[in-house]
């Protein structure tokens, strides 16, 4: 009898092997199994993920390129499917960049301008791919992933990468869903 483990997926990881999941980036890193943009995963059946992870890679997308991925993920998650997204707390970052929020990162001044525009110095591995397009707070996040018709979301404000300057949110894609197959290559060239 041959038993199929469960696909989990970490999209966006850079240089960040996740044990166990299938490491996704844009470019190919030396822990990427599968090159290719978060919204253009075809090699996926509808239903067939039963769970995706992204660290700090939605905030690299434009808006619309960010929805065509949650549309995509959703699309591709079975039902009860668990969704990961963290992001940067821009609300944190304003606060920060203002003196009113402190994190543990030495200099504030530039933690809060990496969680505006990312960390893009060469020195520290940069490059365009981590510019941020786009930047999140607890309630745009939430209303983004529930337009795509993702339930029971929650922020995780305990655990791994729940740090007051971390957005982490959770869902479910629904039991039944009116997901019905799309065009996913988006609007751009």
């Amino acid at each position: 009898m041959v038993v199929m483990s469960k696909v989990l997926l970490n999209i966006g990881c850079a240089d960040v092997d996740k044990p166990g999941y299938i490491n996704v980036d844009a470019r190919k890193t030396k822990v990427t199994h599968l090159v290719s943009n978060a919204w253009d995963l075809d090699c996926f059946e509808e239903n067939s993920v039963h769970e995706i992870y992204s660290r700090h890679m939605l905030e690299h997308l434009n808006p619309e390129y960010a929805k065509l991925a949650l549309q995509k993920w959703f699309y591709i998650l079975e039902p009860e499917g668990k969704l990961v997204v963290i992001v940067p707390d821009i609300e944190f970052h304003a606060r920060q960049l203002l003196g009113v929020s402190r994190s543990s990162f030495g200099d504030q001044m530039e933690h809060a301008f990496a969680g505006f525009w990312g960390w893009r110095e060469k020195e520290r591995g940069g490059s365009d791919f981590d510019a941020h397009q786009w930047g999140y707070t607890v309630a745009t996040l939430e209303n983004e992933i529930g337009a795509v018709g993702f339930e029971r979301i929650e922020r995780v404000v305990e655990g791994v990468d729940s740090e007051p300057w971390h957005l982490q949110m959770t869902a479910r894609k629904p039991m039944t869903s009116l997901c019905c197959p799309m065009d996913f290559r988006g609007p751009f060239p």
